[in-house]
């Protein structure tokens, strides 16, 4: 029953369904005389139509066309670049009203919570643009929306994106980022617009709104907010995470952390019936590889949402002209759907622990991709072809019994090259064909010699 009831059309039918239940009871064992009197049912009104209709691509071609442009210059954290895109997100806080909740200052809070980040070149950038060499001050920009119930409102379902990049590579070449991540950071915007629309109803819980930056450093900005919280952390009953959502197919997105909480499922599953969104229920490394990891290892339950990877990624052809603006303020309006049900919850979503290969996937690894133009010489791919780089393995796992290492590169399963547009998928796809066999041979390269490892799998 109580499944069914997490799975409902709607706040104002869980009330209706547990009145019939309560009902029914009575009639078994009535209240003695002197019973206090039950409190009065809480009536939540469902998301205003209006604003349901206001996620639109015009707001989100503005705002990636800003982010991603030049005067963002790829939004390198600590640069003059991202702390522009930092005072553009807090400039339409202001506009809308949304409450500061950064840094306490005492007799006011800020917009922003600030921390510093080391300057250095990323992969693939050497003689970057980028300054180096030394500490730099960068922000996450924090905004808040009061809960409407006095009891909930100091719980907090928080909604972030990062809107840091990689920055540039010299004064002609940029990381513009339009979809890693000024696409989610555009989304996210378009949820604070709509939550904080004068005269709509507001959610029961409080929604925390959180643009990281640093993500592309190793999610730093996320990390720095967890465990330097400007709100109280054990208020937080879920991380509701976007990060690229403006290319692939217009009405796919994938979903990862689902298994961390069934009721984040029901809620998302809710609003998909809305948003109009196929999903699939994702595993694999890519779970670690965005902001919302650092809230599920505080036991916070999460969602995280992307489109998926595509050759642009980390590279300078990521720009705002290849953005499906419709498709962004898509997922905006499913985000906002999300948090309105989660927020309207009558008890805090549930934590589950989730298995460790919905982590790291079967191999037990942490993959990534770097651009072919960043790329070791070493790695010699043809046309068409990409590899993933192995970024960390998991103690005991059978990457590990393999003495696969950081730092190699896969640029094969089974003999098949891996795609250049999504290298990662590619691998995930092929170890999972391969499991029946319990065995799968990678073709890595390690130092300057490429070699075939064979995998026992699990």
């Amino acid at each position: 029953m109580r499944q069914n009831l997490l799975r409902r059309s709607g706040p104002i039918a869980v009330a209706v369904a547990l009145a019939a239940v309560l009902a029914a009871q009575a009639q078994d064992a009535a209240p003695p005389d002197d019973a206090p009197a039950s409190a009065p049912a809480v009536e939540i009104a469902e998301p205003p139509a209006d604003v349901l209709k206001s996620f639109v691509a015009k707001e989100v071609r503005a705002h990636v066309y800003f982010l991603a442009g030049k005067k963002c210059e790829g939004r390198a954290s600590g640069t003059e670049g991202c702390n522009v895109a930092a005072e553009y997100i807090v400039q339409r806080l202001k506009e809308w009203g949304l409450e500061p909740a950064g840094d306490d200052q005492g007799e006011y809070r800020k917009y922003r919570q600030e921390m510093q980040v080391l300057l250095r070149p990323f992969s693939g950038q050497s003689n970057s643009g980028n300054p180096t060499g030394g500490m730099a001050v960068t922000y996450n920009v924090c905004a808040l929306l009061p809960g409407s119930d006095e009891a909930l409102k100091d719980e907090l379902v928080v909604l972030s994106a990062h809107y840091d990049h990689v920055g540039k590579k010299s004064k002609k070449k940029t990381f513009f980022g339009a979809d890693d991540n000024a696409s989610g950071t555009s989304a996210l915007l378009q949820v604070a617009r709509a939550l904080a629309t004068e005269g709509a109803p507001r959610p029961r819980r409080s929604i925390l709104f959180l643009w990281f930056t640093a993500e592309e450093r190793g999610l730093l900005g996320s990390k720095h907010w967890c465990d330097n919280p400007t709100l109280p952390i054990g208020n937080v009953v879920c991380d509701l995470n976007i990060d690229m959502v403006g290319r692939n197919a217009s009405k796919e997105l994938h979903v990862y952390g689902n298994a961390s909480s069934p009721d984040l499922d029901a809620a998302h599953r809710k609003a998909a019936e809305t948003s109009g969104f196929k999903f699939l229920a994702k595993t694999g490394s890519i779970f670690l590889r965005s902001d919302q990891v650092n809230f599920y290892r505080k036991d916070i339950p999460c969602l995280f949402w992307t489109s998926g990877l595509h050759k642009d990624y980390h590279a300078t052809s990521d720009t705002a002209q290849r953005i499906d603006t419709k498709k962004v303020a898509r997922a905006a309006q499913h985000a906002y759907l999300t948090a309105w049900e989660i927020a309207n919850l009558d008890t805090r979503p549930r934590f589950v622990k989730m298995d460790a290969n919905a982590s790291s996937g079967p191999l037990g690894v942490i993959l990534d991709v770097v651009p072919r133009e960043g790329l070791p010489a070493r790695v010699k791919l043809k046309d068409g072809q990409g590899a993933a780089l192995v970024r960390t393995v998991m103690d005991g796992s059978p990457a590990a019994e393999a003495k696969i290492k950081a730092g190699y590169f896969i640029i094969a399963v089974n003999g098949q090259p891996l795609p250049d547009g999504d290298p990662i998928s590619a691998v995930e796809e092929g170890v999972r064909r391969a499991r029946g066999k319990k065995k799968v041979v990678l073709t890595i390269v390690r130092g300057s010699r490429t070699v075939k490892t064979t995998v026992k799998l699990q």
